[in-house]
């Protein structure tokens, strides 16, 4: 290698410019998958014409399948004649990624495309929405990119049977040879730091990277703890946010989520009034279910605080913070600063059990404030072949919650119908758990189709949360809607 770069420095990330949409000209969304089809792992990209039914927007969708070269194989277009649902399943014995493109002559606000992948091995069902995309020209040419990985949020289970890997896709241009850095940490907060020597990467090229390549010993390291990941480096043309995979040597199961930015190194913004807190609720875990919430330990600079089960800690920033959830209950966290005002963002999540055998789903997730704006509706992915499960928890700090009188309205899209299947009513018809199966709020749709679906739900009061979970035997995978 020669020329190689290293990492520029870190960059300031606004939370009120994504609160508002504060994303320029947008005539193009996208959204890249790591995809893979073997006799052990099928992968499907799930896409919704959510454009259609949120903004009745027009939209020319393109699939593009790549290798992990980054070489073009195919394209496909979906046309959403039939149905407002197109699941694309990439070719079998195949690796690489599928890029999403949607294109419109109306500007279409958000420059990612809300997609799903799911990914079902004989034991286990994991799913993840768009985690990265390449940049649109102007994009690049106004400098409304993040390029600059300083990424984190990755667990690390390496053990005697599971391996843990991320994914990075480059953007639409080569970036030259770089020394990144790959730094790990374990449950008691020692940490290790390596080069990773990375040749050119082609326009569109995928890298997978194992932890245990770089650090041989990560599992007597680890000593049957649970560890973090980050790393960084560059890109060009692609936003840096990568695929974070667990998986059992056998690869019987997989579990993926995203990872999220590095705060230690990258900035945000803070919220003004010192004295404001900052909550994290998640909904409570099905019967048979353990739930423990993560706080990840990469936040910015500053002494802050967590209350839970009603007494106050220190938020320490050494190792990823695990807090047990009691059964039959969902996690309710508060957050203030012990010496000035709180990051608008710090980076938890949540992650389901069924017990030692099976590898758990986790969903990257964050904290909620008073500056959250409203959200009337939203869409989630949902099966009609595996168990599907709805949850909501209420996260609109300024009142006194959902009144039980305010209106929802539930659609269910899929692969094989032209229109939804449409279910109106008010909040106190929906079940004092929070949460209820797909089954249950739709009797009379027709699982026998099988497929993947989306589930749309409007809601009249703006301050719901929703999730859906896909379950498979005793696996199962959870992530938050769009």
């Amino acid at each position: 290698m020669s020329q190689m770069t290293t990492v520029q420095a870190p960059l300031r990330i606004s939370q009120a410019d994504n609160y508002a949409g504060n994303f320029g000209d947008v005539y193009r969304s996208s959204a890249i998958f790591w995809v893979k089809n073997s006799d052990k792992l099928q992968t499907t990209v799930a896409i919704s014409n959510y454009w259609k039914f949120k903004n009745k927007t027009e939209v020319s969708v393109v699939v593009n399948v790549r290798d992990l070269n980054g070489k073009l194989l195919n394209r496909h277009r979906p046309l959403f004649e039939t149905s407002e649902v197109y699941n694309f399943r990439p070719p079998t014995s195949f690796e690489g990624s599928v890029e999403i493109e949607a294109f419109s002559n109306k500007n279409i606000r958000i420059p990612y495309a809300a997609v799903m992948a799911v990914y079902e091995t004989d034991q286990s069902v994991s799913m993840v929405h768009s985690y990265a995309r390449a940049y649109a020209q102007h994009e690049i040419e106004d400098g409304r990119t993040i390029c600059i990985g300083e990424e984190s949020c990755w667990t690390l289970r390496d053990s005697a049977s599971v391996f843990s890997f991320c994914v990075v896709h480059n953007g639409a241009q080569t970036q030259a040879p770089q020394r990144a850095r790959l730094s790990i940490r374990n449950a008691q907060g020692h940490e290790r730091s390596t080069e990773v020597l990375i040749d050119t990467l082609a326009p569109f090229q995928t890298v997978v990277i194992e932890a245990r390549t770089y650090f041989p010993d990560i599992a007597q390291w680890l000593d049957g703890g649970i560890g973090n990941g980050r790393f960084s480096f560059q890109l060009n043309g692609g936003f840096t946010r990568m695929l974070c995979g667990v998986s059992t040597h056998d690869e019987s199961q997989l579990q993926v989520t995203h990872s999220n930015f590095d705060y230690s190194k990258h900035q945000t913004d803070k919220l003004e009034d010192t004295k404001t807190q900052a909550f994290m609720l998640t909904p409570q875990a099905p019967s048979g279910y353990l739930q423990e919430v993560v706080i990840y330990p990469d936040v910015c600079p500053g002494n802050y605080r967590y209350r839970h089960l009603g007494q106050w800690l220190t938020l320490e920033k050494s190792v990823p913070l695990r807090i047990a959830v009691e059964p039959g209950t969902g996690a309710d966290l508060r957050f203030d600063s012990e010496d000035g005002a709180l990051p608008t963002r710090i980076v938890t999540g949540f992650r389901f059990s069924a017990g030692q055998s099976m590898l758990p789903a986790e969903c990257s997730y964050g904290i909620f404030h008073h500056l959250r704006p409203k959200k009337h509706f939203s869409w989630m992915l949902a099966s009609l072949r595996l168990p599907t499960r709805i949850y909501w928890v209420d996260a609109q700090a300024t009142n006194d919650g959902c009144p039980e009188d305010a209106a929802l309205v539930f659609s269910l899209y899929t692969e094989a119908r032209p229109e939804p299947a449409v279910k109106k009513m008010t909040k106190t018809q929906l079940p004092s758990s929070d949460s209820i199966l797909l089954g249950t709020l739709f009797p009379d749709a027709d699982f026998a189709l099988g497929g993947l679906a989306y589930l749309s739900v409007w809601c009249a009061y703006g301050g719901l949360v929703f999730f859906s979970s896909l379950e498979k035997d005793r696996s199962i995978t959870i992530e938050h809607s769009f």
